[in-house]
């Protein structure tokens, strides 16, 4: 197919000026056909972009042609995977289809294990104790409770860690007093100094969460913290302004053990650091039994693990809950396989899993409730 960038860039103007779709009800199956010719491929990814215009790189028509590159490369492997036999899972084309996948987790990972002080000492951390629990069910989903937020979207800022800080703090809270309140991600972001959009360290944010605590989002009414801006700001956080919801302390699960995992998160979700694939970057589907990440230092992800189930074959699988909107994976959700032969469980899931401890109600003010009340 020949084309000038300049008959791109008008085609592709005219479909996006009518894009309506609704990403998460469309699949985007990529068939042989498809591929047939550059035609063909052309009328697929204007097909995409009216679905996933607002979410991708391609709203930079300059660079229309680099992105439809990218995005013949991935519609390739997501057809020759999902044609592979006995797979667990499938892909499937989403809002990060048009970008190689070094641009994408410059942009959408983050994840540090550790602190930025420097490696921390057996001495100088809590590990969680087990909890006391007699019946342990074989499938447990704190959804399905009222205990978890909404999926929400870190946009194209590495702030993985601030999401999954905020989501494990929401959670506990709600396990403890009863109120499901969304905390700001852009305060964890802008004031606690763990990070900011090229990652960030889960264990000091939580940490800056003992100390100060974190704001209610712009979600409710009123908004005690601005809204979520995709960059760091300047703290803008005024402890004269509650309510904003405090923890007691933190706790790190023993790393190598499925089995402690399994029971920390029967207490309540849990934020872990994975490392993460092209794979997982396409999943659409499934049961997600690899491959995974090679690369710490840049495919590391921080997401909340949610619950734990099996399926009707008896494939273990741990639900987790991640920030990149409900038009990736289940609705925001993806089943990673659990209990497998290596100890640090799949995507290294064990390795660095953090429990934000709250040993009863406790709110930033004596005030809050009311303000809770309003929210």
């Amino acid at each position: 197919m020949k084309k000038t960038t300049l008959s791109l860039v008008v085609g592709l103007w005219a479909v996006l000026l009518v894009a309506t779709a609704a990403a998460q009800d469309v699949d985007l199956t990529v068939t042989d056909k498809d591929l047939e010719t550059e035609e063909s491929m052309w009328n697929l990814y204007k097909w995409w972009c009216s679905v996933y215009y607002a979410s991708s790189s391609s709203r930079d028509l300059a660079d229309v042609e680099s992105r439809f590159e990218a995005f013949k490369a991935n519609a390739r492997h997501v057809n020759e995977f999902n044609k592979k036999e006995g797979m667990t899972y499938r892909l499937g084309l989403n809002q990060f289809s048009d970008m190689t996948f070094e641009e994408f987790a410059g942009k959408f990972t983050g994840g540090r294990t550790g602190s930025i002080a420097g490696d921390l000492r057996d001495g100088a951390v809590t590990y969680c104790k087990p909890p006391a629990v007699g019946y342990v069910p074989p499938s447990w989903n704190w959804t399905k409770y009222g205990v978890v937020t909404p999926v929400k979207n870190q946009l194209t800022c590495g702030s993985c860690w601030a999401f999954s800080v905020a989501a494990a703090v929401e959670s506990i809270n709600m396990i403890r007093t009863g109120n499901l309140l969304t905390l700001s991600e852009q305060q964890i972001l802008d004031c606690s100094g763990a990070g900011d959009c090229n990652g960030g360290y889960p264990y000091d944010a939580f940490d800056y969460v003992i100390k100060t605590g974190i704001s209610l989002d712009n979600r409710g009414n009123p908004p005690y913290y601005p809204p979520y801006e995709n960059q760091k700001q300047k703290c803008r956080f005024d402890p004269r302004k509650p309510p904003f919801v405090k923890i007691d302390g933190e706790c790190l699960v023993p790393s190598g053990n499925e089995t402690a995992l399994k029971l920390a998160v029967l207490s309540q979700p849990v934020s872990v650091v994975i490392t993460i694939s092209d794979e997982f970057r396409s999943y659409r589907g499934g049961v997600f039994r690899g491959p995974c990440g090679s690369n710490p230092n840049v495919d590391n992800h921080v997401v909340l693990v949610v619950g734990y189930g099996v399926t009707t074959d008896n494939i273990k699988y741990w639900i987790i809950k991640n920030s990149w909107g409900k038009t990736w994976g289940e609705y925001g959700y993806i089943r990673m396989e659990r209990d497998i032969l290596n100890k640090n469980g799949i995507c290294g899931i064990t390795t660095w899993a953090i429990c934000p401890l709250k040993n009863k109600p406790r709110l930033a003010s004596a005030d809050a409730a009311a303000a809770v009340a309003a929210y």
